[in-house]
């Protein structure tokens, strides 16, 4: 009886032996780490503008394509916003203008010190500066809009930045005209209703709110004046002149002066070279993704990633660009 008894317990000991060396196999594969997926802000513009669609795409395009990674597009002020932003933490993507992004970079006005964390991944298209007024509002120049109601971009925007520095090579200040601090939607809206005789544009064209203004109003958009476009651009790095051809926006039947700056898409530079790797990789290899969701993503071209960029390049974007031969 005792023999049995031992050889029951040897047994079931056995049996308990080889369970045991099978489930460290089967452990060892449920605790193996996944990835963990980092999850990303982008921080935009306003809806009415060209970076929110834009950063829509691309934060939509990214979390598709790039390994362990989410993006989500946030709609903020603009520029100088999510310069700000990126100061504080608040937020690791963001779109900004070529000559914004210099200017946060280098602590120039109207940030206070510099925001030296700020990395580039790529240019994305031109970022124009259009004046928009009535066509039978009698103003017919940037120099006409001194005692005029003038929409010049939300607060903290670098449409704002630009548009007071515009001005002021037009010979107008801030005291020679009635400043209206708002977005691209909310000063169509304006000028629609006559409470704003000139709304000022940052963005990609064309830009929905113009496009929308233009088919229930008889617009015209304003010159750059030719006697101080030279000059602007000389004295303002990041600036180019630039042309809004005819026929972009209804019953607009001729080429405009215009200035430019581009339009980059920024990161912190504590992000992994990974993740800013996958990020750009996801962009330029799924480019058409982007473009199907507005125009200006016809002007995102790998060729031209580096132009115009304010900031220093962010490692992990050098590493893809070495890699399809932008970077030598």
């Amino acid at each position: 009886m005792k023999k049995k008894l031992v050889a029951l317990i040897l047994s079931t000991f056995m049996v308990l032996s080889l369970v045991g060396c099978s489930n460290p196999t089967q452990q060892e594969v449920s605790q193996t780490p996944s990835k963990t997926v980092e999850r990303f802000s982008l921080a935009t513009g306003g809806t009415g503008g060209t970076y929110y669609p834009i950063g829509s795409g691309i934060a939509a395009t990214v979390t598709k394509y790039a390994a362990n990674i989410e993006m989500n597009a946030e709609a903020t002020g603009g520029s100088v916003a999510n310069i700000q932003m990126a100061q504080d933490k608040g937020v690791d993507f963001l779109l900004s203008s070529a000559s914004t992004a210099f200017a946060g970079f280098d602590g120039q006005d109207p940030f206070e010190k510099p925001v030296d964390t700020l990395r580039g991944i790529t240019a994305l298209y031109p970022e124009t500066f259009q004046f928009v007024v009535l066509d039978n509002s009698g103003i017919k120049t940037i120099s006409d809009l001194k005692g005029k109601k003038v929409a010049v971009g939300a607060p903290g925007s670098g449409t704002e930045r630009s548009a007071k520095r515009i001005l002021e090579y037009h010979g107008l200040t801030y005291d020679d005209i009635e400043v209206q601090y708002l977005g691209f939607g909310e000063a169509v809206t304006s000028l629609k209703d006559r409470l704003t005789d000139c709304a000022i544009v940052g963005s990609g064209i064309p830009t929905s709110s113009v496009v929308d203004a233009a088919a229930t109003l008889e617009i015209d958009l304003l010159d750059i004046d030719p006697n101080v476009v030279d000059k602007l651009v000389k004295d303002n790095p990041y600036y180019t002149v630039d042309m809004i051809p005819a026929g972009v926006y209804k019953g607009v039947e001729k080429d405009v002066v215009a200035i430019a700056t581009p339009a980059l898409l920024i990161v912190r530079d504590e992000v992994s070279n990974e993740a800013v790797y996958e990020t750009v990789k996801a962009i330029y290899e799924n480019i058409e993704e982007i473009r199907s969701v507005h125009t200006q993503g016809n002007s995102i071209k790998l060729e031209n990633a580096l132009n115009g960029m304010s900031v220093p390049l962010h490692p992990g974007a050098e590493i893809y660009y070495k890699e399809v031969g932008i970077i030598k």
